[in-house]
């Protein structure tokens, strides 16, 4: 007869496992002579399998190779950029991640009351009581030339009204590039926020400070390809001036007319132009006396409607907008009233060697507290970076710190109770810009970073969309309350 060695057998087993339980309560870093213990957990895999997922969102999981962002804990009182009881508050008030199932397909409110755009819809639905609506567009090379805000801007003034193409810079790099204006200068010196220079003046609304020479001269002319930017019959450009300074305008082929500008020492000028109702398509200004005087650009527009100023600097990572004094932008929006701020870049940080984006996130977390001290109070949209391209092997693949690029701009939104989109899964996610380059017309550059004009007008119909959807939405619920 065999012997039944089951009890035996049992008895081990449970041995074992309080020897082993026990060996997994003693404290890391424990020595025994020159031996020391690992710290053990035998019902790690346990808790890993059965944990439950108490968020209320999918995640989506990040692609192969991708560098991961890992955010901050959203109770902290990190989120806030605050001081004191109102600190408390905002952390307090941190709205949870949207679902992505809509990343790229809404616009997500993290404002602290959760009406984010309500302000600017109720404007937009008063264009037809006669308001002017303005939307500046802080951006980096991914805009400049008005790819993308030229086709925004067409299809929204299509929609709510508006002609003119809005704030226009005195010089520009890529003035033989636009579609939506013929822009020619001389005589000028300029300063930017991403230019370094000893003698760098106070810059302007869009990053940018003008110094003429004498007879400097800039002229503006319509051009044919969008609808609504060919004619316009309201100028105004800002300046300031040590002393009173004469100057030339010419509007089309009226005959020049010489005028003074009051001094404006230390504060923001402007003068205006007012034409018949059928505007003009050119506009010239030169300048007969040059010193003491700096000049910050020109804004071209025909009353009531949806104006989008793209201020995009070719470079900007979204920290030299710190550059930009708040109270001297506030003496701009005192004038041009802006009922949205959008905050675009990203472009720049995003490579494939990048291993750590922590510096990133600490410049646009101080870059996020600064636009809020520019344009107190006024709604600000942040659009991720889109996709950007590079070889990896013998593949062009997106970038590996896109995506967390992204994911961290969202988190930051979230902190600072902004509004956000996700540009990256709004042009379609992963390779994107792969596949746009392939595109016949081709809707990318070979560069895998920038968009062709014909892919600006792709991209910018898809936002203007987004616009109209979104106003749809919030009619929707207003009608509901």
């Amino acid at each position: 007869m065999e012997k039944n060695y089951t009890g035996q057998a049992l008895f081990l087993a449970i041995l074992v496992l309080i020897l082993l339980t026990g060996l997994s309560l003693l404290p890391s870093g424990m020595t025994l002579g020159d031996f020391e213990f690992r710290k053990m957990d035998i019902f790690a895999d346990v808790r890993d399998s059965t944990a439950v997922d108490t968020s209320n969102h999918a995640i989506v999981a990040p692609p192969p190779d991708t560098l991961e962002y890992v955010p901050q804990d959203s109770s902290s009182t990190a989120f806030s950029d605050t001081t004191g009881a109102q600190a408390h508050a905002d952390s307090m008030r941190v709205i949870p991640p949207k679902d992505s199932v809509f990343f790229g397909k809404t616009i997500e409110d993290y404002s602290f009351d959760q009406q984010g755009l309500n302000r600017f819809f109720a404007a937009v639905d008063s264009i037809s009581r006669g308001r002017t609506v303005r939307v500046a567009w802080y951006g980096d090379s991914f805009v400049e030339g008005d790819i993308l805000v030229g086709d925004l801007r067409d299809s929204l003034q299509t929609a709510w009204g508006g002609a003119g193409v809005g704030f226009v810079p005195i010089t520009s790099e890529v003035a033989q590039f636009k579609r939506s204006l013929k822009h020619n200068f001389r005589g000028w010196t300029a300063y930017s926020i991403v230019k370094k220079s000893e003698d760098r003046p106070k810059l302007g609304l869009n990053g940018y400070a003008y110094r003429p020479e004498p007879e400097a001269k800039v002229h503006y002319e319509g051009a044919q390809y969008f609808k609504h930017t060919q004619r316009w019959n309201q100028v105004r450009f800002f300046y300031t001036a040590e002393t009173a300074r004469s100057f030339v305008w010419q509007a089309g082929g009226e005959p020049p007319h010489e005028e003074n500008l009051p001094a404006k020492p230390g504060r923001l000028g402007t003068w205006k132009w007012h034409g018949s109702s059928n505007g003009t398509d050119a506009f010239a200004i030169r300048f007969l006396e040059a010193d003491g005087l700096l000049v910050y650009g020109t804004t071209l527009e025909s009353g009531p409607g949806i104006y989008f100023d793209n201020f995009s600097v070719r470079g900007n990572s979204g920290g030299p907008l710190k550059l930009l004094d708040p109270a001297f932008i506030h003496q701009f929006d005192a004038v041009q009233q802006y009922d949205l701020v959008v905050l675009q870049v990203g472009l720049n940080a995003v490579t494939n060697s990048l291993t750590n984006i922590r510096w990133y996130e600490a410049e646009l977390d101080r870059t996020f507290k600064h636009l809020k001290k520019c344009f107190p109070g006024k709604p600000i949209l942040v659009v991720s970076v889109g996709d950007r391209g590079a070889k990896v092997g013998t593949e062009i693949l997106t970038m590996r710190g896109v995506p967390a690029i992204v994911q961290m701009q969202r988190n930051l939104a979230r902190k600072h109770g902004l509004l956000f989109y996700d540009l990256f899964w709004g042009m379609g996610g992963p390779n994107t810009m792969l596949r746009f380059s392939y595109h016949r017309p081709r809707l990318a550059n070979t560069d895998y970073t920038h968009l062709t004009h014909e892919g600006g007008k792709v991209v910018g119909i898809m936002f203007a969309k987004l616009f109209l959807q979104e106003q749809a939405n919030w009619r929707s619920n207003k009608n509901l309350q």
